[in-house]
């Protein structure tokens, strides 16, 4: 009898075993199992309203007044910080063309540019930088990675990490980076 008793309370547990690992599948399917904890969905949610409530008095002021630079510089620092490209990019442009000597806004726009796949109009913002200096390692780094990954030129590349690295960058990381993307082109 107590090997009957003994069976019975065995199958009870597997099966309260395998419901168990059966729930645990269903909610981990009905919540989404690749999805973020609702901890870094609560973050992400608050950032993006953050953001929306800093956008919208920034356009209202440029509706007010469409040269107000320092509401066009905030829109574009907020778009950049959400790797929003198209929406970063104009704003840039604009900055640019209100202060073609600011080499920060062309550093940004020209990043903007490269990340849209507009290698030409990015190799252009680089380019003007290094009119102003024609040392600056930063601008010869990001016109050798356009020409690398976007542009496809190779030897174009090369030149500009050389320059790069020529130009003494005070960056560690950067040297560190230039000669990365120097040495993966020797293979």
């Amino acid at each position: 009898m107590t090997a009957i008793k003994d069976d019975s309370l065995r199958k009870m547990i597997i099966a309260l075993l395998a419901f168990g690992v059966l729930a645990i599948f269903l909610t981990a399917f009905i919540n989404g199992a690749g999805a973020p904890p609702a901890k870094e969905r609560g973050a992400a949610a608050r950032q993006d309203a953050e953001m929306s409530d800093a956008v919208a008095p920034l356009m209202a002021r440029l509706q007010d007044d469409p040269n107000d630079k320092e509401a066009v510089s905030g829109l574009a620092h907020i778009f950049t910080k959400s790797e929003n490209w198209e929406k970063a990019a104009p704003f840039w442009s604009k900055l640019v063309a209100a202060e073609p000597e600011n080499i920060g806004s062309r550093y940004h726009y020209g990043f903007a540019l490269s990340q849209l796949n507009r290698f030409p109009e990015a190799v252009e913002q680089y380019e003007a930088i290094l009119k102003a200096d024609p040392k600056d390692s930063a601008a010869h780094y990001y016109l050798g990675m356009i020409n690398k990954y976007g542009l496809k030129k190779q030897d174009v590349a090369k030149k500009h990490f050389q320059q790069a690295l020529g130009g003494n960058p005070d960056d560690r990381e950067l040297a560190a980076e230039i000669k990365k993307e120097l040495a993966s082109m020797k293979q």
